[in-house]
């Protein structure tokens, strides 16, 4: 299913370059608004955010640091094939993904929050150069699919599918990008290279169904390791915790997405011989 998809967004983009003029190239076409926090959807970004450019023009072809560089040391400012850069601040950002309507690059973490210049090159030609204000954190939190989180048990790696649900008491990690500053100092272009927890985790706070967790469930939360601009927590559930709530996080006051929930079956703690009698 993967490779049938890449293989009609390159069809879709050979057609495009095909139907051109000969010798006519058009410039990269976007907006301040469609550059968005590519976990939460929202025009909201953060040093070390991992963010998405959409618009038009913006890649020839697909291509993907996964598939490109999955195992580089120093991540790519440019894909092969593609001819396509992004520079915040005049600072080269990190590109995971390209494709005709779409580029995902990494926000620069020695940014500090403040006044932020984007421009995307594609093969010589500048798209506008789009003002955006980078915040201290922009939380967001990695979806799954546009209903349910992105989560997992730390213990099994399991992923916590609709198939899969987590139950009260037991602890999960969530995943997100934007979360703001951390003790180690993360590096433009490098994976990070071990754990190392929010400058802000006083102010961190988890939401279930609008009910505060207590901060003492939490037991991590920062940067992920082998990852760049991904970020995770640590999460006990508490025993209240309803089927499926709503889960938000909130850092220094600015709040992750609306809407995202986490699969959670509280039934699953029930001894069989109590599942089987509620439901005759």
């Amino acid at each position: 299913m993967h490779g049938r998809w890449l293989c009609a967004l390159f069809a879709a983009a050979a057609c495009a370059v095909l139907a051109a003029p000969p010798g006519e190239r058009w410039a990269p076409a976007y907006s301040e608004t469609s550059i968005l926090n590519l976990a939460s959807g929202l025009p909201e970004l953060a040093p070390n955010t991992v963010a998405v450019i959409f618009g038009d023009n913006l890649s020839p072809i697909v291509s993907s640091r996964a598939e490109a560089a999955p195992n580089a040391a120093v991540l790519p400012t440019l894909l092969p094939g593609t001819g396509v850069s992004v520079k915040v601040n005049g600072i080269l950002a990190a590109i995971e993904y390209a494709s005709p309507d779409a580029v995902v690059f990494i926000v620069p973490p020695e940014l500090v929050a403040g006044p932020a210049k984007i421009i995307l090159t594609q093969n010589g030609l500048n798209g506008p150069a789009v003002r955006v204000q980078l915040q201290e954190a922009a939380p967001g939190l990695l979806p799954l699919d546009t209903r349910w989180a992105l989560a997992r048990d730390p213990g099994a790696e399991e992923w916590r599918l609709p198939e899969n649900p987590a139950v009260p008491g037991s602890e999960i990690v969530l995943y997100g990008t934007g979360w703001g500053r951390t003790l180690r100092r993360s590096i433009n272009l490098h994976p990070e290279s071990q754990p190392s927890e929010l400058r802000a985790r006083d102010s961190l706070q988890v939401f279930l169904d609008g009910r505060e967790v207590p901060g003492a469930f939490i037991s991590y939360a920062g940067v992920s390791p082998g990852t760049a601009g991904i970020y995770e927590l640590r999460l006990r559930l508490p025993d209240w915790t309803p089927e499926d709530p709503e889960i938000r996080i909130s850092i220094g006051g600015r709040w992750s997405q609306e809407g995202l929930r986490l699969r959670v079956d509280p039934s699953r703690l029930q001894p069989p011989d109590l599942r089987i009698r509620s439901t005759q």
